[in-house]
């Protein structure tokens, strides 16, 4: 019964965050708009909603250290859309797991940005998640589960398939 409840009150949620949204032709449309304003030194300040990051570089990068790179933040939002979709599909399936932990790992190649060869993708060469969580299913129907979660994730999906980016210079 409390599954029940707790998806009533998701879907509630939903539908009302999404009737906020300015989608009119699409309820289920989320839009996401994002400001980035240079600090100091490298030191960038990210807005979202009500929302404030730091992103920065290492000292070792002649920056602060004052928070995460834009690839850390690419790992972070990529394994927090991983653990967010297991519990959306979990509560839309009424099953119960519980203590998620998500490891993203993944090495990038600073040759390109030196100048020294572009042979290799300038971001992750690819990404290794590791998954753990608590549950009943058996290990195949969690491999199954999770193949799942991998095909509905927005985040996942945009690091998987390729997203188009259009820019404009403003004044």
């Amino acid at each position: 019964m409390k599954k029940i409840i707790n998806l009533v009150l998701f879907i509630l949620l939903a539908v009302n965050f999404y009737a906020q949204n300015d989608s009119i032709n699409n309820p289920a449309i989320y839009r996401v708009k994002t400001q980035i304003s240079e600090l100091r030194n490298r030191t960038l300040e990210c807005k979202v909603r009500d929302h404030t990051i730091i992103v920065d570089q290492p000292k070792a990068f002649g920056a602060d250290d004052l928070g995460p790179t834009p690839p850390e933040m690419l790992s972070i939002a990529y394994g927090s859309c991983v653990v967010s979709t297991m519990q959306l599909l979990a509560l839309q399936r009424n099953l119960t797991i519980q203590d998620i932990f998500v490891q993203v790992e993944g090495s990038i190649d600073f040759s390109k940005a030196l100048g020294i060869n572009d042979a290799n993708r300038a971001g992750f060469s690819g990404l290794n998640l590791k998954i753990r969580f608590e549950s009943d299913m058996t290990k195949e129907e969690k491999k199954l589960f999770i193949n799942d979660v991998l095909k509905i994730g927005a985040a996942i999906d945009n690091v998987d398939n390729p997203t188009p980016v259009e820019y404009e210079i403003i004044d």
